[in-house]
């Protein structure tokens, strides 16, 4: 009777941790997709030549390291801010931000990625949810260069498709940090479980066939 409710509770038990392991799998899937659509995206904002279109230059416009002017430049290349002879200092939070976050986006994709799927690293949760911060608030702290002189100077900006690309990156990285703690257990550690249930089912096995040994004994 007793390996009988043991046998019940397991099988009850593992069909639990099934239904928790889909759950799992499909937000590790969703978290693993949205680290790298952040990623893409961030890198989208660094490159753009269109995050701020200038209303004052026919065609103008402007990203927090290239830009597209016409007359100026021979298309969407690398700019250099001294030559607007504004020290503005807007468009250098902007571009240090943008880079920063790119770091800390990599660094939360990296240990995301090994933690779950490879081996374990040394503060791994804690270090995912710092640079989950980190990426927010660098990302946040680049949309205030829509505020920059370039702007003033130039009749006023308005925001192009690489505002697009900023607004995807914060919300990929915002969804991979908050639901990062619901993926399932990491790669390692259910082998280990599954290394053990097996174990202990063989165990019960064992027992079972014993007591059945002895009913027959006994019986006879």
């Amino acid at each position: 009777f007793y390996h009988l409710q043991s046998n019940s509770a397991r099988k009850i038990r593992a069909s639990k941790n099934r239904a928790m392991g889909l759950i799992g799998f499909i937000f590790e899937i969703g978290v693993l997709g949205c680290l790298v659509g952040g990623i893409a995206s961030n890198a989208a904002v660094v490159g753009s030549c269109d995050m701020l279109l200038l209303n004052g230059l026919s065609g103008g416009q402007i990203g927090p390291w290239r830009a597209d002017l016409p007359g100026i430049t021979d298309g969407c290349v690398g700019w250099d801010k001294d030559q607007t002879n504004v020290d503005d200092w807007l468009i250098n939070m902007a571009r240090a931000c943008s880079m920063m976050a790119l770091v800390f986006g990599c660094i939360l994709t990296f240990f995301g990625f090994f933690n779950q799927c490879l081996c374990p690293l040394p503060c791994g949760q804690r270090l995912m949810d710092i640079s989950g911060v980190g990426v927010q608030l660098s990302l946040a702290l680049t949309w205030p260069m829509i505020r920059s002189s370039v702007c003033d100077e130039n009749g006023g900006c308005r925001w192009g498709d690489g505002a697009t690309a900023l607004l995807l990156a914060q919300l990929f990285f915002f969804f991979a940090s908050v639901f990062s703690r619901c993926m399932r257990e990491p790669r390692y550690e259910r082998r280990k479980e599954d290394k053990e249930e097996k174990s202990a089912g063989d165990d019960n096995a064992g027992d079972d066939n014993a007591s059945d040994d002895n009913d027959g004994d006994d019986n006879a």
